[in-house]
């Protein structure tokens, strides 16, 4: 079997991650000190889906790092690249449970999107995607890629944008100023993740249709934006005294 030589933005790709996964732990290490304080499981589940993103970043950055070593797209990128997509899915499912929280509603949806996305985690998993494989390599077999890489984007666009109208029609109907504030946050930091698959989309155009390497201007907005959702997210739940002065009365 053959392997694909290294793109050369893989470097500069994995400096990225490693400054999104220190900006991470630092979120998550405050958020679970507001759990510690609060007693709420709101942070803790928050700090959860921060965790969740995390460990992707770290799969996507050991495959990387491997790249880098080698020179090669091998067998530990090919592990580590769809267990990254499954750790998002993890992370979309506790985002909605969080959603469910503050807007304390126990909606039977959460249930639908465990199934589809245990379903899609298992799919992803499969051999037959090839991830990281020339396609050479695989002229003839059965390629599932396509159908796994449009599924998980779906599923992961649709919880984003349920997610931020439900935010916003909680927003209309909170009296509460501060309160308001929160929920146009957290509809920001979910449209947010809807850019960055957005930023994705764009790549794999570039891609697929004009025979673009990969690894363009793309990717790194699209990262920019998962940096903002983290934000936008732990400001909802964690105003600093600043933010809260700046609310009209």
């Amino acid at each position: 079997m053959s392997y694909t030589p290294m793109n050369p933005g893989v470097p500069a790709l994995l400096i990225v991650y490693f400054i999104l996964i220190a900006f991470g732990i630092f979120i998550t290490i405050k958020m679970f000190n507001k759990w510690k304080e609060r007693k709420s499981k709101l942070p803790l589940i928050l700090g959860l889906v921060f965790i969740s993103l995390i460990i992707a970043l770290s799969f996507l950055a050991i495959g990387l790092l491997e790249t880098i070593i080698t020179g090669y797209f091998k067998e530990i990128y090919r592990m580590t690249f769809p267990l990254a997509y499954v750790s998002v899915i993890v992370a979309d499912i506790l985002l909605f449970r969080f959603t469910n929280e503050i807007t304390e509603k126990s909606g039977n949806a959460i249930y639908f999107i465990i199934i589809i996305g245990i379903i899609l985690s298992i799919i992803l998993l499969l051999p037959w995607n090839w991830w990281g494989v020339p396609q050479e390599d695989y002229v003839g077999e059965v390629s599932i890629r396509i159908f796994s890489t449009l599924s998980f984007t779906i599923y992961s666009m649709a919880i984003y944008l349920s997610i931020a109208i439900i935010s916003l029609k909680a927003q209309s109907e909170a009296e509460d100023k501060k309160v308001r504030v929160g929920f146009l946050l957290y509809a920001l930091s979910v449209l947010c993740m809807v850019a960055f698959f957005s930023c994705n989309i764009l790549e794999n155009v570039l891609i697929v249709f004009f025979d673009h390497p990969g690894y363009s201007i793309f990717i790194y907005i699209g990262w920019i934006f998962v940096i903002l959702f983290i934000l936008f997210s732990y400001f909802s739940l964690v105003m600093p005294k600043w933010l809260i002065k700046r609310i009209p009365t």
